[in-house]
């Protein structure tokens, strides 16, 4: 089914069965409704909204597929030697095996029916702005258009041409409009030139509203992370600017973000306690997505009983990556969050791992989408001093128990260090394969197939191509 048959299914029929990514709101009973009822209050509006977020949390999507599994299995993140293990065709880079491909399809399919959700609400939302309180109005249109553009710059990412290789080639629709009728593909240039329209917009609308909160009176407003915030925004600026090589702009959003200095580095205190473990670095999430089923996702594929679903790396590797042999064994990343289980001395990722906590809050059952460290990262490759480029980069290590680098490295020392800093930080989120992509590095590490377009670029839906085409 091409989006154009499936927009026609959702502007027929607006609630539909199935898995998360299938349902226009999982939420609860009560947004079970029509869409003429359900925007006539602002209660309807913010829960159109929170139904977009709970899509998102799906397992094919930013749940499971989407960042810690295949798209961390596609980063060689894990070791798969078995050719029983579920996922072995996924780190061959065999797109065309029938497993392996539905799960590609489920990205494009998520994400463009998340997209019609959010500008379901986008249309509407203008025309009811006296229902709104407060700055409610400018909250919910602001994160909608936040979103847009993160899941448009996401299947960018994902599906659109390798950036070094230049970004004129025909990418991706993207969707403004919730109607029948497909808007064309564009170029990957015409498509982050979208995202920064609608982020820039967001930036305005959420300009209001600056400040991180947890618990408030408002259940909406509460938990900032959980939501695509002005903060959030300004990051994904940095990112998309990245991408399409604006090192000046990547360099401003970036700084923008780390000199507000509202987002806490993790302390060791935090990582070492059993009551309420800080795994995922929650307080330095811009933008995290709640999962309520964590747990069992993490069971599914992070423990000694995944059986060939299990997604681990050898101890020769891990020891590698965290240069453990050479000062790396304080790393919070390495002494943290790699945990034995049961009776093996095997260590497992066990960054979204929450058995043995005392309390489990909302903080743990977040995959985090965007994070500081990652600001300190931009920052320091868009930066033209490398004094400072060092220094961003041991702001991050001094915070992950390490000791800072020497300012004596050469420029070569600058680009293997902070590409061994991603590789350290962000297991498990996803986030690898988009650097060498981005770079478009020879190959992978720990794979001998060459990177090229047929490792880089995940094949659209066939019926989306014969559209296109």
């Amino acid at each position: 089914m091409n989006i154009r048959t499936q927009y026609l299914g959702w502007l027929l029929l607006l609630v539909l069965t199935g898995s998360s990514c299938k349902k226009w709101l999982d939420v609860n009973p009560k947004s079970n409704v029509t869409e003429q009822k359900l925007f006539e209050s602002e209660q309807g509006f913010k829960d159109a909204l929170t139904g977009v977020y709970v899509q998102l949390g799906a397992r094919p999507y930013y749940g499971k597929e989407f960042t810690m599994a295949f798209m961390d299995v596609i980063a060689q993140n894990y070791n798969i030697t078995s050719n029983f293990h579920n996922y072995y065709n996924t780190i061959q880079y065999n797109y065309k095996d029938v497993n392996t491909r539905l799960k590609i399809d489920s990205f494009w399919i998520c994400g463009y029916k998340a997209i019609a959700n959010i500008n379901n609400i986008l249309e509407a939302i203008d025309g009811k702005k006296g229902i709104f309180s407060g700055n409610n109005y400018r909250i919910v249109k602001g994160e909608a258009l936040g979103l847009r553009a993160l899941l448009h710059f996401d299947l960018l990412r994902a599906f659109g041409p390798i950036p070094a290789a230049g970004n004129a080639a025909t990418a991706i629709p993207y969707m403004t409009k919730f109607a029948m009728n497909i808007e064309p593909s564009k170029t990957a240039s015409e498509v982050m030139e979208l995202c920064m329209k609608d982020l820039n917009e967001a930036t305005e609308l959420l300009s209001v509203n600056k400040t991180l909160v947890n618990g408030v009176e408002d259940g909406f407003l509460s938990y900032t992370r959980n939501h695509f915030n002005y903060w959030a925004v300004t990051g994904l600026k940095a990112r998309i600017s990245l991408w399409r090589g604006d090192l000046p702009n990547a360099y401003t959003w970036a700084k923008e973000v780390i000199d507000a200095n509202v987002f806490p580095w993790v302390s060791s205190t935090a990582l070492s306690t059993i009551t309420l473990a800080s795994r995922t670095f929650h307080t330095e999430h811009l933008f995290s997505v709640y999962i309520s089923n964590l747990k069992d996702i993490n069971t599914e594929i992070f423990r000694a009983s995944s059986g060939n679903n299990l997604l681990n790396t050898t101890t020769a590797k891990l020891n590698t990556r965290f240069d453990v042999a050479s000062g790396g064994s304080t790393d919070f990343r390495y002494v943290f969050l790699w945990k034995t289980d049961g009776s093996t001395s095997t260590k497992f990722p066990a960054k979204y791992l929450i058995d043995d906590l005392q309390y489990v809050g909302v903080g743990e059952r977040r995959v985090p989408i965007i994070r500081l460290a990652e600001m300190y990262y931009i920052a320091a490759e868009a930066s033209s001093n490398k004094d400072e480029k060092i220094g961003l980069i041991n702001e991050v290590r001094t915070h992950r128990g390490l000791a800072a680098l020497p300012l004596t490295l050469s420029d070569a020392d600058v680009v293997a260090e902070t590409f061994k800093e991603y590789k350290k930080e962000f297991y498990q989120e996803g986030q690898v394969f988009y650097y060498y992509k981005r770079l478009n590095m020879a190959k992978i590490d720990d794979t001998n197939i060459p990177g090229s377009e047929a490792v880089y670029v995940l094949p659209k839906p066939d019926d989306e191509n014969e559209y296109n085409n």
